[in-house]
C-alpha cells in the first residue's frame, strides 16, 4: 500500500501489483533516427484480464513501413523495481537510462540498445503529480496518463532483422498509460520534429468517466526552450474549436493568456491492440509519420503576439474509440 500511495509522485514506476484484475499498463517509446528514415514505437507493458489472466507483451511499431507486430510473453517474464523505473520482459530492459531489446520471436530478431539520458518530464509536484494534476490522485480514474520524456537525444543502434541501424544523434518521446481501458472515444496526438530544437508537443482529448455521468477531458503540453505551456481542463482551459476531417484533425485550446492552436494532418495508419478492462482486445488507429501545424499566441487586451509557429514532422497521431460522437466546437 505504501509503494502504491509513493508512485503516485513517481509516475514513470510501474504501478501495478504482481497479480490483479482488469488492468494493463504500458510505456512507449518513439525513436528517430538522425535522417528521420526510420521512426519506430516501441511499447512494452501488462495486460490482467478480468479473471485475473496475465500476460506481458511488447508492441514494435515501424511507422515508416506502418506495421505491427505484437510479441507476447508469459507474465512470469515481466520483472520490475518497487523503488524506480526500471523493468523487464524476458531479455528487454526498459528504464529511465536506456532500452535495450532482444526479441527473437516469429521470424523476428531485434537487439540493440539505446540510450536516451537526460529525458525531460511533466514537472511533478506535490499536489500536481505530473501531466493528470490533482486528477491523479482520483482512485477510480478509467485511464491514467504520463509524460515521461518530452524530448531527448538518443545514442546506440538497433539491428532489426539484420539490418543495423544507428540512431546515434536522433530524438526520442516517452510516455505511459495505465488503468483498466482506453476512453470511449479519445484523440492523442505528439511530435518532437520541428525546426527549432527542444521542442515539443502533446495533446489529447478524451471522454472521461466521472461518477455516474462523463465530461469531456483534455490535456496539452507544449514544451519550448525549457518552458511548458499548458492547457488542461485542471488549469482552467477551454476547448475553443475542435473538428475532425477526412485528412486532419483541428484543436483549439484556450486560456486566459495564450491560445494554442493545433491542425494535424493525418499520414497512413496501423491498427494497433489496446486494453478493454485490461485485456487487450481494442483496436486503435496510430500512425507516427503524421504532420501538425502548431502555433502559439500570446493574448494580449490590444493585440495578440505569436510566440511560435512552425510545423512538427514524425508525429503520432491516434484515433481511438467512438470518435463519431465527438461534439465538434
Amino acid at each position: 500500500m505504501f509503494r502504491r500511495f509513493r508512485n503516485i509522485w513517481k509516475p514513470s514506476n510501474y504501478q501495478g501489483k504482481s497479480k490483479m484484475k482488469s488492468y494493463f499498463e504500458g510505456w512507449y517509446f518513439k525513436i528517430v533516427d538522425k535522417t528521420e528514415e526510420n521512426v519506430y514505437a516501441i511499447i512494452p507493458g501488462v495486460s490482467f484480464e478480468n479473471d485475473g489472466k496475465a500476460t506481458s507483451f511488447i508492441q514494435f511499431f515501424d511507422g515508416k513501413k506502418a506495421e505491427m507486430n505484437f510479441f507476447e510473453y508469459d507474465f512470469s517474464e515481466f520483472k520490475f523495481s518497487k523503488n524506480s523505473f526500471d523493468v523487464s520482459i524476458g531479455k528487454n530492459k526498459f528504464n529511465s537510462e536506456f532500452i535495450e531489446l532482444d526479441i527473437n520471436k516469429d521470424n523476428y530478431k531485434i537487439k540493440g540498445k539505446i540510450k536516451h539520458p537526460n529525458i525531460k518530464n511533466w514537472p511533478v509536484k506535490a499536489f500536481s503529480p505530473g501531466i493528470m494534476g490533482w486528477y491523479r490522485f482520483v482512485p477510480f480514474m478509467e485511464c491514467y496518463h504520463g509524460v515521461l520524456g518530452f524530448d531527448h537525444l538518443l545514442d546506440g543502434e538497433l539491428e532489426i532483422n539484420g539490418k543495423k541501424i544507428d540512431f546515434t544523434g536522433g530524438r526520442g518521446y516517452i510516455e505511459k498509460d495505465y488503468g483498466r481501458s482506453f476512453p470511449h472515444y479519445y484523440l492523442w496526438l505528439q511530435s518532437n520534429h520541428f525546426a527549432t530544437t527542444d521542442t515539443s508537443l502533446m495533446a489529447s482529448f478524451a471522454k472521461i468517466p466521472w461518477i455516474g455521468s462523463a465530461f469531456d477531458g483534455f490535456v496539452a503540453g507544449f514544451y519550448h526552450k525549457g518552458e511548458i505551456y499548458r492547457f488542461t481542463n485542471y488549469t482552467g482551459a477551454k476547448i475553443s474549436k475542435l473538428s475532425i476531417g477526412d485528412q486532419k484533425i483541428v484543436m483549439h485550446f484556450t486560456d486566459r493568456k495564450r491560445r494554442l492552436e493545433i491542425e494535424a494532418h493525418k499520414a497512413k495508419a496501423v491498427d494497433l491492440p489496446s486494453p478493454v478492462e485490461g485485456s487487450m482486445t481494442g483496436r486503435i488507429l496510430e500512425s507516427i509519420t503524421a504532420q501538425v501545424d502548431v502555433k502559439l499566441v500570446e493574448l494580449g487586451r490590444k493585440e495578440e503576439r505569436v510566440i511560435f509557429e512552425g510545423r512538427g514532422r514524425n508525429a503520432g497521431l491516434d484515433i481511438g474509440g467512438k470518435v463519431e460522437e465527438i461534439k465538434e466546437v
